[in-house]
């Protein structure tokens, strides 16, 4: 498709002979919402990790804003935001600190506004010049969460996003990926459970080494 966002043919992957999926094709257009659900050792985070070019399909080929995309690829900045399922921090950067330097690194000054504002929609105000290790889980996911959402990215991947908020900032959560979506994002997230206050465009549904889509 020529104005998809992401767009992802026959990947394949496993580990030696043993296959964790195949023959994955789906795509996404600009601003639309899909979510990724599946039973626990489907290979929902695996898929996103390929996706985000963390690791390498054994077949296929994933293309971003129509070109091809791998971990060896250079995006232009603001292109792809992933989110894993535990997201990682720098050991000696605030919160702050990380804020400032995924602006620097992705020349989004721009986003320095909206990066305020998701800090005091996901209750982070007051916690901003600590260290994410002295976080609970909850409060490292906003992070995570504010760092991505504060790009607008071309397509941002969400590994089980709404797991370790609580249902007020899931609710947030909500309404911002939506936000981001009416100004063009593509969303894919995965989840166990209904999602309060969202609702995707697009199904999908990895079970049995296969994908399964409904719109």
């Amino acid at each position: 498709m020529a104005d998809a966002a992401l767009e992802v043919r026959d990947l394949c992957f496993g580990y030696g002979d043993i296959p964790v999926w195949e023959d994955v094709s789906f795509s996404l257009e600009s601003g639309q919402v899909a979510f990724l659900t599946g039973p626990n050792g489907a290979g929902k985070s695996t898929l996103f990790r390929c996706l985000a070019g963390w690791l390498e399909p054994g077949s296929g080929e994933v293309l971003v804003a129509g070109e091809p995309f791998t971990g060896r690829t250079r995006l232009a900045p603001g292109t792809l935001a992933f989110v894993p399922d535990v997201p990682s921090f720098y050991d000696d950067l605030t919160a702050v600190e990380h804020i400032e330097l995924v602006l620097a690194a992705n020349r989004a000054e721009a986003a320095r506004p909206r990066a305020e504002h998701l800090l005091e929609r996901f209750g982070l105000i007051g916690h901003e010049r600590l260290l994410p290790s002295a976080y609970s889980r909850g409060m490292r996911e906003k992070l995570a969460l504010v760092l991505a959402l504060m790009l607008r990215p071309r397509v941002l991947l969400l590994d089980e996003p709404h797991g370790p908020l609580d249902r007020e900032a899931s609710l947030v959560l909500s309404e911002e990926l939506a936000s981001a979506a009416r100004e063009g994002t593509a969303v894919l997230l995965s989840c166990h459970h209904d999602v309060p206050g969202l609702s995707p465009d697009v199904s999908l549904e990895l079970r049995d080494g296969g994908l399964s889509q409904e719109s």
